[in-house]
């Protein structure tokens, strides 16, 4: 099986679609299955539309290539939309458009939450679709078998590449001026990793420039309980990957959150961040045997991606027979490029 994502691997800290190419490279590894991410092979199976933006710099192609490519060179190709984004995420107002005229080119969706297909299913039916949950990658986030006791202080994380707001930044700031409190920061620590918009500053909270990989878990491990305040998230790596290495999470029931962390923490709102911390202590050995068996990691999502794909190429010749072929001009092209279609 030959697979092309449409998407650039970078290497060190980075955003959540690249932890999830690297994730899946890392999957296929061993199995008979070439990753590649361009569209010059005749003999691609699998196509994977990532991000369909023109002005994208970790993409490398988009559904006007992929609509050339079936063509020109290859129709047997099976064109998957792995969709993460939509305008609620960060208040844009061309994301959804964008990404339900690049779905007119493909033969099945997959969605990174439920909430995500509840957003952009407002738009359009998708009849063929799936929801596979992102995952972390569990050779480096990982359970710590030791039996985690506090130490005089419940010590918190989180950690963010995005600095938009919608990350969170004005619940990590409540927290920063709760800790202005002697008797309040003589029990919680709080450590926030990552980038931070600019001019913003933390007076009471430890920072720590963005890690990746090992360095990441290593630091994660240390702490006790990971907060994540992502508003309108659709899918989200972060909290995979401080529930993969064993800390409950804090989180607002806002997007995907409640999909992904439901059952091993507590959902917060800025009146009762406060009084969870403290409940979240007193349930925390409950919550972290919960976790013991929390699915998201990379070897479920490499699963349920490998059966989507298989299913796919066992069902290509009904897929194909019932594609609609898509007329596309110069015109088109253009609107798109400048958002005006």
């Amino acid at each position: 099986m030959k697979i092309s994502f449409g998407l650039k691997i970078k290497h060190g800290p980075w955003g959540g679609g690249n932890q999830f190419i690297s994730n899946i490279i890392d999957y296929f590894k061993g199995k008979n299955v070439k990753i590649i991410n361009h569209l010059d092979d005749n003999d691609i199976d699998i196509i994977v539309l990532m991000d369909p933006r023109y002005n994208s710099s970790s993409s490398t192609f988009n559904h006007f290539d992929i609509d050339k490519y079936l063509k020109r060179i290859n129709n047997n190709a099976i064109v998957v939309h792995r969709i993460n984004e939509c305008d609620e995420r960060k208040g844009t107002n061309y994301v959804n458009k964008n990404l339900i005229d690049a779905n007119n080119f493909v033969d099945h969706t997959v969605f990174i939450s439920g909430w995500l297909k509840n957003i952009l299913s407002k738009y359009k039916e998708f009849k063929n679709s799936s929801i596979i949950l992102n995952g972390a990658n569990n050779k480096i986030f990982n359970f710590s078998n030791s039996d985690k006791i506090f130490k005089n202080k419940i010590k918190i994380v989180t950690h963010h590449w995005s600095t938009h707001e919608n990350k969170g930044f004005e619940i990590y700031s409540y927290l920063d001026e709760l800790l202005n409190d002697v008797k309040f920061s003589d029990k919680i620590d709080f450590t926030f990793v990552g980038n931070l918009p600019k001019n913003f500053k933390f007076k009471n909270t430890k920072y720590i420039e963005p890690k990746n990989g090992l360095q990441l878990a290593d630091l994660i491990k240390i702490h006790d309980v990971y907060l994540t305040a992502s508003i309108n998230e659709p899918g989200g790596n972060h909290q995979n990957e401080g529930l993969n290495c064993g800390l409950p999470i804090l989180y607002l029931n806002s997007g995907c959150m409640s999909e992904y962390c439901k059952g091993y923490g507590l959902a917060y709102s800025k009146d009762t961040l406060k009084e969870k911390i403290f409940e979240i202590h007193s349930q925390y050995i409950n919550l972290r045997e919960n976790l013991k068996n929390y699915p998201y990691n990379s070897d479920f999502m490499g699963r349920k991606y490998e059966e989507l794909f298989e299913n796919l190429i066992d069902n290509r010749n009904e897929i194909i027979k019932n594609r609609k072929v898509q007329k596309t001009n110069f015109l088109s092209k253009l609107l798109y490029k400048f958002n005006l279609s």
